[in-house]
C-alpha cells in the first residue's frame, strides 16, 4: 500500500537552516526521494546538510520493498514510463563513493557510512557469474533476471548480457573478501582485451590497434571501449598495486590520446557508450588522477582541468554541477560554492548517470550519430546515488573539517 514518510527537521533559527526531507514510496511504481535544503546561514550548515543526507540514506535503505533485496537501494530505468530495476551497479557505486569519502567524515557519520556499505555488500553474491567465476553481472544471475519488469526484453535470451568489467571492478573495490582474486581478475581483463581474441570495430580507426581493455567478459560479445569503464578498471589495478602489464599500458595510452585529441569531450557519447556525458567522463578521470600518480597522463591534467571548468560554466543541472565541482576540487582548483535549487527532486530526477545503449556494439564510426541521438539508449535513475554524489561534493568541498 502507498505510504508517505515526512520528516521535517528544524535546526534552529540561530543557524537559519531549514531542512525538509520528504520520502514518498510506492507511488506510480517508484519512490520519490526528496531533499530540499534551503541554507540561509553558514554556521554549521555544511555539517547539518551531511547529517541530513546520511539520515535519509540510512532510513531509505532500511525500507523493505518486495522487488529489492534487503540493503539495496531502488533504481529505475526508462525515458517516460519508468520500470523498477534491481541492478547492482548503483549500489556498488554508492558503496565505492561512501568508502572513499570516509576520511572526511565525523565519527558518527563514519558509523552510518559503514552501516550502509555493510548492508549493500552481502547482496553481491546474487550477481556473481552463473558458472562460479569471480566476475559479476549488471543484473541478478541466479536465476537470471535481466531487464526486469520488461514484457519484451526480459524474455528474450539475446538480451541476457554477459558479466562486465565495470560492475566487477566496483565490486572488487568495495568488497575486501575478494582481494585474493585480484590477480585472477587482472588476468581476466587481459583475456578479453582488444586484440586478444578479436578486434574492436566500434571506435575510430586510429584507436583500433590499441590492446586496451574491453567492457565485456562474454566470449561472443564484441570488443567495446568505454573510457569511464577503463578508468574504473585502471583504478582497480592501481588501488591493488598490481604490476602494470601490456594491456594496462595500452589502456593508459588510449586514454591519453583520447584526452589530448579532445575526442573524449567532442565524442563522449561514442567513446563512453554507457555514460555518454562529458561531465561524467571528466568525473571518472578526475577521480582516477586524484588518487594515483600516472606519469603517462601528467600532460593531460591541465586539459582536463580546463575542460571541467568549461563544462561547469554550461551546466544547468544541480547534480551535474555537483560532479563537475567535485572533479575540479580533485584536480586542485578552487570552486565557487553551489547554490541549491528550490526543487531538488526535479534536479535529481532529471539527472542520468548511466545509460544502457542497445546499439553500442553495432555503432560503427559512420553510424555514431545514432549513438549521439540516444534512440537506443535506456537511461537509468537512482536518486540515492544522486544523494551520495552530493555527499561526496560536500565532503570534498569542506576539506579538513570532519563532517
Amino acid at each position: 500500500s502507498e505510504f508517505i514518510i515526512s520528516l521535517k527537521i528544524l535546526f534552529g533559527n540561530k543557524q537559519g537552516f531549514f531542512c525538509d526531507i520528504c520520502i514518498l514510496s510506492k507511488m506510480k511504481h517508484r519512490y520519490l526521494f526528496l531533499l530540499l535544503l534551503l541554507p540561509f546561514g553558514k554556521i554549521n550548515a555544511q555539517s547539518k546538510k551531511v547529517d541530513s543526507i546520511f539520515e535519509v540514506l540510512n532510513n531509505v535503505q532500511g525500507l523493505e520493498f518486495a522487488f529489492h533485496k534487503n540493503g539495496m537501494y531502488q533504481s529505475f530505468r526508462g525515458k517516460h514510463k519508468l520500470k523498477e530495476d534491481n541492478t547492482v551497479f548503483f549500489n556498488s557505486m554508492i558503496a565505492f563513493t561512501l568508502q572513499n569519502i570516509k576520511p572526511y567524515l565525523s565519527e558518527k557519520n563514519k558509523r552510518v557510512d559503514d552501516t550502509i556499505c555493510n548492508a549493500i555488500i552481502p547482496n553481491y553474491k546474487n550477481y556473481m557469474n552463473q558458472k562460479g567465476d569471480y566476475t559479476y553481472n549488471f543484473w541478478q544471475t541466479n536465476p537470471p533476471d535481466f531487464f526486469p519488469n520488461s514484457k519484451l526484453l526480459s524474455h528474450n535470451p539475446k538480451y541476457n548480457i554477459p558479466d562486465d568489467a565495470d560492475c566487477t571492478s566496483l565490486i572488487y573495490l568495495t568488497d575486501t573478501s575478494l582481494r585474493k582474486q585480484n590477480e585472477w581478475l587482472h588476468n581476466k581483463f587481459s583475456a578479453h582485451a582488444n586484440g586478444t581474441t578479436s578486434t574492436i570495430k566500434t571506435t575510430f580507426k586510429k584507436y583500433r590497434n590499441k590492446k586496451a581493455y574491453s567492457t565485456w567478459f562474454g566470449k561472443k560479445m564484441p570488443i567495446e571501449f568505454d573510457i569511464c569503464v577503463q578508468s574504473n578498471m585502471l583504478y582497480f589495478v592501481y588501488e591493488n598495486k598490481l604490476p602494470l602489464n601490456e594491456n594496462d599500458k595500452e589502456t593508459i595510452s588510449l586514454l591519453r590520446e583520447m584526452i589530448l585529441s579532445g575526442d573524449y569531450i567532442k565524442y563522449s557519447y561514442y567513446l563512453s557508450p554507457s555514460y555518454k556525458q562529458p561531465s561524467i567522463v571528466l568525473y571518472h578521470l578526475a577521480r582516477l588522477l586524484n588518487k594515483f600518480e600516472i606519469p603517462e597522463l601528467n600532460d593531460c591534467r591541465e586539459k582536463i582541468k580546463h575542460d571541467i571548468e568549461t563544462e561547469l560554466e554550461g551546466a544547468d543541472n544541480f547534480i551535474e554541477k555537483v560532479i563537475l565541482s567535485s572533479s575540479l576540487i580533485r584536480m586542485g582548483r578552487i570552486t565557487t560554492p553551489l547554490h541549491y535549487p528550490k526543487n531538488m527532486m526535479k534536479e535529481m530526477d532529471e539527472f542520468v548517470f548511466f545509460r544502457a545503449d542497445l546499439f553500442s556494439t553495432h555503432a560503427r564510426p559512420s553510424l555514431k550519430f545514432i549513438s549521439r541521438s540516444n534512440v537506443f539508449a535506456i537511461p537509468f535513475h537512482c536518486t540515492a546515488h544522486c544523494a551520495v554524489l552530493w555527499l561526496e561534493y560536500e565532503a570534498l568541498e569542506n576539506g579538513t573539517q570532519k563532517l
